[in-house]
């Protein structure tokens, strides 16, 4: 009879260790899961969640809003994902007037620290101090190319506020990729009148550069 009770008595507790495991299961899916719950394309299919997942923290609630212009000389695609614990990604994509070395330049300048590129084409990024930013030529509709001062682009800049899922290279990649996936749907709907087929995705940066 003993042995029995203290084997019905592990039974229970065993049972007991697999409810408390289920409910903290359930309990983590409904207060970190919030970034699953978005669409599997955010911000009308310009960027991939899973991008938005590597950047931002696991979080009870999470929501994607975007702004647009009409397409022109000031146009502006945005997006941006906030969550629940205040951790925020975000970008916006608008035609500028600018070269290549101008708009280098600028963000070089913009960061203080380690300036990292990567080139694929006609299409360039840049990540520093947090930043990342992606330039691409785009004559607007309306416009001739020579009417720029320099030269007209679609650049795109990205940024977390708040706290992020990785540091270093890793944020550099997460925050290219999504200025990246950005600038391909903005080029789209600014109506670039280059039309050039963009690459799939922009390379690597060498983590050791």
């Amino acid at each position: 009879m003993t042995m029995k009770k203290e084997v019905r008595v592990a039974t229970l507790g065993g049972a007991g260790l697999l409810l408390a495991f289920g409910c903290f299961s359930g309990y983590k899916y409904f207060f970190t899961m919030g970034l699953n719950r978005l669409p599997a394309e955010v911000c009308s299919g310009a960027v991939d969640r899973a991008t938005v997942a590597s950047a931002l923290p696991d979080t009870r609630e999470a929501q994607a809003g975007e702004s647009q212009t009409a397409p022109g000389e000031d146009f502006l695609f945005a997006c941006r994902i906030t969550t629940s614990n205040n951790s925020i990604i975000s970008g916006e994509s608008e035609v500028s007037d600018a070269s290549i070395t101008s708009w280098t330049r600028h963000f070089e300048e913009k960061g203080d620290g380690k300036v990292m590129k990567v080139s694929s084409g006609d299409v360039r990024a840049l990540t520093v101090s947090g930043l990342a930013t992606v330039y691409v030529p785009c004559t607007p509709p309306g416009k001739e190319s020579n009417e720029a001062v320099e030269s007209y682009a679609l650049v795109t800049q990205a940024r977390v506020i708040g706290d992020s899922r990785v540091k270093g290279h890793a944020l550099r990649k997460a925050l290219t990729d999504f200025s990246f996936q950005m600038t391909k749907h903005a080029y789209k709907i600014g109506k670039c009148q280059e039309v050039k087929n963009l690459p799939n995705e922009i390379p690597a940066m060498d983590s050791g550069s």
